[in-house]
């Protein structure tokens, strides 16, 4: 007896998935927001400790996904930041979020290697816009 298997086929009328903040609930009564969670499009969680846009602390940790977060809780920009922290370019990197609108950025610290670290940087970077 042969199974039947539903293939799933978006249409017009669906929702692009993107990924999307659901915040801890266990922090949830603390007054200072220090940890975070995202739900990527595949529906993973990565948890992320937030800090301010201009924090130089943010862009220390080497072998962490870095994410720039806007005012609205979107994540506009994402990076690695890399086994060495490469000062410099990080530094242009925080310049040009904070100039696109970033408020925070959220870093990532659980990825184990280079190869977690891609997926996680595809699962969550936002897609870019046809219009762009």
């Amino acid at each position: 007896m042969a199974a039947l298997a539903y293939r799933y086929t978006p249409d017009l009328f669906d929702e692009p998935l993107v990924a999307r903040e659901m915040p801890l609930r266990s922090t949830a009564s603390l007054s200072e927001r220090r940890f975070t969670a995202w739900r990527g499009r595949s529906g993973r969680r990565y948890v992320a400790s937030v800090f301010a846009v201009d924090d130089m602390h943010a862009l220390g940790f080497t072998d962490a996904v870095l994410l720039a977060v806007s005012p609205d809780r979107r994540i506009i920009a994402a990076r690695d930041s890399g086994p060495f922290g490469v000062e410099a370019a990080l530094s242009r990197w925080q310049r040009a979020i904070g100039a696109a609108g970033a408020a925070e950025i959220h870093v990532h610290l659980l990825a184990e290697d280079g190869l977690s670290r891609r997926a996680a940087l595809l699962d969550l970077m936002p897609e870019a816009s046809p219009e762009a």
